[in-house]
């Protein structure tokens, strides 16, 4: 078996030759296309789009923000960690191997990290490309792998798309595209537009550092009645600071033109923590993220709003089309006719387990379950006859039925 390498993921993967075959022959094809000349569309297409660019100027994103601005960062974990531990269930009639681990070399761990680095990717760079790796004899995959989004570079030729990593040319038929904003060559990222509060959130907590941390800030000013140069103002401040280190707490004696004022700041103010709150809020709005989960205080005016509740809200209205998303995009394109895939979010909308008593005891109270149902499902112990059976074999003996209290001592010999 032939190893091949996947641009992009930095490692070597098992195929047959005759994928590798019809790879290397597909590879061939684009080249050759490529190779031509560009059709008018596409040089109109990119000089309508660099128009657009430059007519519209602002403060752009860049994909290097998710670095270093912390509530960016924290919902990107966030959502692509709760989409990542949601199980993947298959339905059909032969489950491939990719159901449970597309790629034992990179993400050794399973499935699980494989739909992680496929959501950081559709919200940090707006698409996950998914790449087979390995087939079966049908054609199916058997494995694929998610590429780093940031070398690769689609264009579309002659109604095709056309996908490289750097300098490798990848086969089209054996990706998987999966865009944030689907319509167009290339997905935006979920804070290309918000680019102006992730740059402000930024500078507002270097400022905080600055002034905690270097004293950026005085906590008192000497003002002079006539006009100063920059050299009299230096032999003033110097001379304020020499005479602050000897007198010794000894009141300060001023000039008939210098006056001292005392200043006073509100650490809020200073800090900018007001705008920090509102950019953090904005970002993770972004995301669909519920404020509490980031440590931002809940705001509005919903009347019964609770961390339960918000947590439902973003699972519905954020991570299920996520999810949903990738599920279809690996049956449509990845599994034969009749056979799926979806997430199972029941340990994600599970109830409390006050909530879950109710509702079976409620059940059992109407006569639709038993009582070894409602104990196997809210308290996992078996039927009680089952227990009662358990109980009678491992309990010990009563001291009552003990023997040496019903048999009669008997002296061996005589103690006089």
């Amino acid at each position: 078996m032939p190893y091949e390498d996947i641009p992009g993921s930095g490692r070597l993967h098992v195929t047959s030759r005759a994928v590798l075959r019809r790879a290397t022959e597909s590879a061939e094809l684009v080249k050759r296309q490529e190779e031509e000349e560009e059709t008018w569309s596409d040089v109109f297409q990119a000089r309508v789009s660099a128009f657009w660019d430059a007519l519209v100027p602002g403060i752009g994103y860049s994909p290097w923000l998710l670095e270093r601005v912390w509530v960016a960062n924290r919902c990107l974990q966030l959502n692509s960690q709760q989409v990542g531990s949601m199980p993947l269930r298959f339905f059909g009639s032969r489950e491939p191997a990719w159901v449970s681990n597309p790629d034992p070399v990179w993400y050794p761990n399973g499935i699980g990290d494989a739909v992680f680095a496929a959501v950081w990717s559709i919200y940090g760079w707006g698409d996950a490309f998914l790449y087979a790796t390995a087939e079966y004899e049908n054609g199916f995959p058997s494995g694929w792998t998610v590429l780093h989004p940031e070398p690769m570079d689609v264009t579309v030729r002659n109604g095709k798309r056309r996908y490289r990593s750097g300098q490798t040319i990848l086969d089209p038929d054996r990706m998987v595209q999966i865009s944030r904003n689907p319509g167009g060559v290339r997905g935006d990222s979920a804070l290309h537009a918000y680019g102006s509060y992730m740059n402000g959130l930024m500078a507002s907590s270097e400022l905080a550092r600055v002034m905690t941390g270097e004293g950026g800030t005085p906590n008192a000013v000497l003002k002079t009645k006539r006009k100063l140069d920059e050299r009299q103002a230096r032999s003033l401040q110097r001379q304020w600071a020499d005479g602050t280190a000897v007198r010794r707490g000894a009141p300060a004696v001023l000039g008939p033109d210098v006056d001292f004022e005392q200043l006073s700041f509100s650490p809020a103010d200073l800090l900018l923590l007001e705008v920090q709150q509102f950019d953090a809020q904005v970002i993770a709005s972004a995301f669909g993220v519920p404020p509490y989960m980031v440590n931002l205080p809940l705001e509005g005016g919903l009347t019964y709003q609770s961390p339960s509740m918000l947590g439902e809200h973003w699972w519905r209205f954020e991570l299920l089309p996520v999810a949903v998303k990738i599920a279809r995009a690996l049956s449509s394109n990845w599994l034969p006719r009749g056979n799926w895939v979806e997430f199972d979010a029941r340990a994600t909308l599970a109830p409390s387990f006050q909530d879950a008593v109710k509702a079976w005891v409620m059940l059992e109270q109407a006569g639709i379950v038993s009582t070894d149902e409602v104990r196997a499902a809210i308290l996992s112990l078996p039927p009680a006859s089952q227990g009662e059976a358990l109980a009678e074999l491992t309990t010990p003996p009563s001291a009552s039925a003990s023997p040496a209290q019903s048999a009669s001592v008997v002296a061996l010999r005589p103690t006089s």
